[in-house]
């Protein structure tokens, strides 16, 4: 592994914070009111992040703690680090309250939302650490995406969204071309709903597409199959990670996730040279600050490096 896959790894984590960060003060605004108040150039307002960084800090601190996954801590993690104002979804707060008072992390999720479980987009939010630490092997990646999300979003959608995410990343982080990204996707996804997502993202690459036709085709919501493909598009149609990242949220709607996933896969493919450096150093510092999610993508790098080394 050499070291620019190392920048890749803290380029997704630092990216995804940063996306979310960029979004957030947006966050339920409409497209149309997004442009009047904050016109077509958008900046970074607030360098402050919310819960899908601080949930995706927790996916990334177990991963190192146990050199892979393990549920019940990574549920641990995301209960210690909680903090009500960063703004959790109700589904989220549920499981984890119900894991608190004494429910296993396998079993609280699948009890919400009529038995059916979350197919909301806070699982693929978080799933950069995974993505990244998985990005050679793409059986083990599905797995554990599946896992790392059911620990509060037990719904095909929302754990199949969480594993497009993280394949999206993976396939960033291996420099693959972008016209091959596409092809990859559509053999890697199971869902019929996210292969015809994966076919209007091709379709509509192949043209000018509006911003209306992408809200209405591919969706800037917060259910997981309205906001994952939506990042994947932005990611595929621009060629830098700033403008990516500006498109996305200008979409409105869900925009501090659609922002930090989009940022995820830009950061993993271009690595950390490629975040803008006014932005990152506008991201908030402190505790679980920007140096402490790049030494997370640091670690993260150091032991799948160990980990191979281990194995060959």
């Amino acid at each position: 592994m050499e070291q620019s896959i190392k920048a890749k790894f803290t380029g997704a984590l630092i990216g995804g914070a940063i996306g979310d960060a960029f979004g957030a003060p947006m966050e339920g605004n409409s497209m149309e009111n997004i442009k009047s108040v904050y016109g077509d150039a958008l900046k970074m307002i607030s360098g402050r992040y919310t819960d899908d960084t601080e949930m995706m800090i927790g996916v990334a601190e177990s991963l190192i703690e146990n050199r892979g996954f393990n549920g019940e801590d990574m549920a641990a993690k995301f209960i210690r680090n909680y903090h009500a104002r960063r703004g959790y979804g109700p589904g989220s707060k549920e499981a984890l309250r119900r894991i608190r008072e004494g429910a296993s992390w396998e079993e609280a999720s699948g009890k919400l939302f009529g038995g059916k479980g979350s197919y909301g987009n806070g699982a693929a939010m978080r799933i950069a650490p995974v993505g990244v630490f998985y990005y050679d092997d793409t059986d083990k990646l599905r797995e554990i995406a599946y896992k790392a999300s059911h620990i509060t979003h037990s719904h095909e959608l929302g754990k199949e969204g969480a594993a497009l995410q993280a394949f999206s990343i993976a396939l960033a982080v291996t420099g693959i071309e972008k016209e091959v990204m596409l092809h990859e996707l559509k053999k890697f996804v199971r869902s019929e709903l996210y292969k015809e997502k994966i076919r209007k993202i091709e379709a509509l690459l192949a043209k000018e597409s509006d911003k209306k036709e992408i809200i209405f085709e591919l969706g800037n919501g917060e259910e997981a199959f309205n906001s994952v493909p939506t990042a994947i598009y932005s990611f595929l149609r621009f060629n830098s990670f700033k403008d990516a990242v500006v498109y996305a949220v200008s979409l409105g709607g869900d925009t501090d996730t659609i922002g930090a996933m989009t940022g995820a896969i830009n950061g993993a493919y271009y690595g950390e040279g490629g975040v803008p450096v006014e932005w990152a150093e506008k991201l908030e510092e402190g505790k679980k600050g920007r140096s402490y999610i790049r030494w997370l993508g640091e670690e993260l790098y150091r032991i799948k490096l160990k980990l191979m080394q281990e194995s060959s």
